[in-house]
């Protein structure tokens, strides 16, 4: 299966996540998205395509039938992992824009509405807009050399457990794409109730 979307990708990235979640094999990201692919004058469509029904499985055995909880974190393991001994071991990243990370703006300017309670970013957390990791020109992605800087520079390496978050995970998808596929880092996780969640939940700290 090969996504492919707006945003540089934003959208698809959150479907790979997904699709990787309830462990879907084989899965590509059109490199460039729709952007590259416009750029570059290929052919596009507005015909609806229609299939007939398929009947098929995406599973190859019973055990695949749980959801893949290592690419995923929740709320209380977020929250735990901010007091416990293993808190060295563990980058935050946030993937939200700086305005967003220090609480002068609620969301995204695309969707103003659509926000916490709340403005602020997880103590400890390190933020890297996830829009950095691609080139402004067609919505590549950039070298592995420049994404290993760009991440090490911030102290996020692959020595640790990296935990993604944005708002409502769909950012966060994509860098968490980056870190786990481009970069090859062994422990990525995204959490996906991201800062909606945070926060809108009574007592959480938040850092601005």
């Amino acid at each position: 299966m090969v996504l492919y979307g707006d945003f540089n990708n934003w959208f698809a990235a959150f479907a790979f996540w997904v699709l990787k979640y309830y462990r879907y094999k084989d899965i590509r990201l059109l490199n460039g998205g729709r952007k590259k692919w416009l750029q570059e004058d290929r052919p596009i469509t507005k015909d609806i395509p229609h299939y007939p029904r398929g009947n098929y499985s995406i599973l190859t055995d019973e055990s695949s039938y749980e959801p893949d909880n290592s690419i995923r974190i929740f709320l209380s393991d977020t929250r735990n992992a901010l007091v416990s001994r293993r808190k060295f071991q563990i980058g935050l990243v946030d993937v939200r824009s700086p305005k967003e990370f220090t609480g002068e703006i609620l969301a995204p300017p695309e969707y103003p509405t659509e926000h916490a309670q709340r403005g602020g970013h997880i103590p400890g957390a390190t933020n890297i807009p996830w829009a950095q990791v691609v080139n402004d020109s067609d919505g590549t992605f950039k070298s592995a050399d420049q994404l290993k800087q760009l991440y090490e520079s911030k102290g996020i390496t692959q020595d640790k457990e990296i935990i993604t978050y944005c708002r409502i995970g769909e950012r966060s998808s994509h860098s968490w794409f980056v870190l786990k596929y481009l970069l090859g880092y062994h422990d990525v996780k995204n959490y996906d109730g991201s800062w909606t969640e945070w926060g809108n939940m009574i007592a959480n700290p938040i850092e601005k």
